[in-house]
């Protein structure tokens, strides 16, 4: 996170950014700063939910892909990792049943296709208020990677199946 607000950024009553108001975010930065982990960027959106991005790239058969944990005031996070992108017109009715199918064999990842033909998984978690463990979060990144190696091959064959 950063030292001081830059100009021009909202300041609550303390005299913080509102980004810096996120505890959660703040307390995960510094589990990261802990760990000598040094694999994620962060991009703070200074909304109304004080919401951090903390992007890094996931390496699963050989691909590197974009993924992100959200951090927000809210009871939610989410781990969001874009597994492909292009998908076309042709292909996405397929592709969607596929997705459907995963939805109902996972119950823990949500695969989806977006407007743009990208496909993407979601892992949401719900907190208690004052219950955000950074290393716990951290962990199920591990967990959502595992599962990712464990499909990435029916996926591709999914993905790379002629119409």
């Amino acid at each position: 996170m950063r030292e001081e607000a830059a100009a021009g950024e909202e300041k609550t009553a303390s005299g913080r950014s509102k980004v810096e108001e996120n505890i959660k975010a703040v307390q995960f930065n510094e589990f990261l700063m802990e760990k000598g982990i040094r694999a994620f960027s962060t991009e703070s959106m200074e909304d109304e939910a004080n919401t951090v991005f903390f992007r890094t790239r996931l390496e699963i058969g050989g691909q590197l892909l974009p993924a992100v944990i959200i951090i927000d005031a809210g009871i939610f996070i989410i781990l969001r990792v874009q597994l492909v992108g292009g998908i076309g017109e042709g292909k996405r009715e397929r592709i969607t049943r596929y997705l459907n199918e995963l939805n109902l064999r996972y119950k823990t990842f949500k695969y989806y296709l977006t407007g743009e033909g990208t496909v993407c998984l979601d892992m949401c978690i719900t907190l208690k208020e004052g219950m955000f463990e950074a290393e716990f979060v951290y962990g199920l990144l591990g967990i959502l990677v595992g599962h990712l190696e464990g499909i990435n091959e029916e996926f591709m064959e999914h993905v790379w199946q002629r119409e």
